[in-house]
């Protein structure tokens, strides 16, 4: 970087992270690299030092693109790195030397990638997930039955918007774990529309069906399990993943190509195999749980979390294993 584009200091009001972005970041909002928290870079009138500040109110509405933020972060890392480099930082703390978020994990990353969900916005998340479907259901059976008839169906429809939501902030998990962040997005720093939510039910959804489908279909036919549906349910589990990873990365049905993603299989073979197992490994325990446990709405709260939690965790590795092994992937992403 040349004295054109000189760099400026900021200071996390949240965390007390120290460090430096180049000028051009001034009047915009970036996330601190310790904790996330949105921070605003405000330029000083009258010397070339710079102001910071939080403000979600003036949160620049370009950033909630979800290209736009993916290159804002890597332009953030990429300006650490030179800055180091260079030896034109100015900041007390120098910046991690590495490009990769994980390098702020406190803990081992087998035992860390459990407290993915574990900040302000993944806890708020997994409290309206939860909490909400079920205190709708309390509230419901409370009323007098024509009230409860009206609340039921506005209920109905809060729950469809919950429904969607929670497919769409999964994808974000997905997406910010492949550019290498380490705890949930914030998620309600833009609300989607009912259009983007709707358009990650289908993304989900409908790779679930490609390759589920044929399985199922065969299973209601046959009626008993024989060896073709062992062989249709052992394709689908194996290929889903990345099928699914595919997709989601390339926003886009064309993620679903069968050359693409077996290539990409086949070059991460046994990573990719470790990543199945942990998939597999939480849902055979979540099915060794009774129907009968479910009922009660304590245990259908216990439930409910242990669900949400391993979806959480389960879109974590998603993402983690693009961003790890995005080179051998090879995927041509505009991002």
């Amino acid at each position: 970087m040349g004295e054109a584009d000189p760099f400026v200091r900021f200071n996390c009001e949240n965390c007390g992270y120290k460090s430096t972005v180049s000028e051009s970041y001034a009047g915009k909002n970036i996330r601190c690299p310790n904790c996330y928290y949105i921070i605003f870079i405000s330029k000083a009138e009258s010397t070339s030092t710079t102001q910071t500040s939080s403000r979600y109110s003036d949160y620049d509405s370009s950033l909630l693109n979800i290209q736009e933020q993916n290159i804002l972060k890597h332009k953030q890392m990429t300006e650490y790195i030179a800055s180091e480099q260079a030896g034109e930082s100015e900041e007390e703390e120098e910046p991690p030397k590495e490009t990769d978020p994980a390098a702020l994990r406190k803990a081992p990353w087998l035992i860390d990638i459990f407290l993915y969900p574990f900040n302000k916005s993944g806890l708020k998340h997994l409290a309206i997930f939860i909490l909400v479907p079920q205190l709708l259901n309390i509230i419901e059976g409370m009323l007098p039955s024509l009230l409860a008839f009206v609340f039921s169906v506005a209920g109905f429809f809060v729950q469809i918007i919950i429904f969607l939501y929670i497919y769409w902030y999964l994808v974000e998990c997905v997406r910010e774990s492949a550019d290498g962040w380490v705890r949930a997005p914030l998620g309600f720093g833009g609300l989607p529309t009912l259009r983007d939510m709707f358009g990650q039910v289908v993304n989900i959804i409908g790779c679930f069906a490609v390759f589920l489908g044929p399985f199922v279909l065969y299973r209601i036919t046959a009626g008993k399990m024989n060896i073709i549906s062992w062989f249709l349910l052992g394709f689908a589990v194996f290929l889903y993943p990345m099928a699914l990873l595919s997709v989601l990365m390339h926003d886009s049905g064309h993620g679903l190509n069968f050359r693409t993603f077996t290539k990409s299989i086949s070059k991460t073979f046994y990573p990719y195999l470790g990543l199945i197992i942990l998939f597999l490994v939480p849902i055979l325990l979540i099915r060794k749980i009774p129907a009968q446990e479910q009922e009660s709405p304590f245990s259908n709260i216990i439930f409910r979390s242990v669900i949400i939690y391993a979806a959480f965790i389960g879109a974590h590795l998603l993402g983690r294993f693009y961003w790890r092994y995005q080179e051998k992937l090879n995927w041509d992403l505009e991002r």
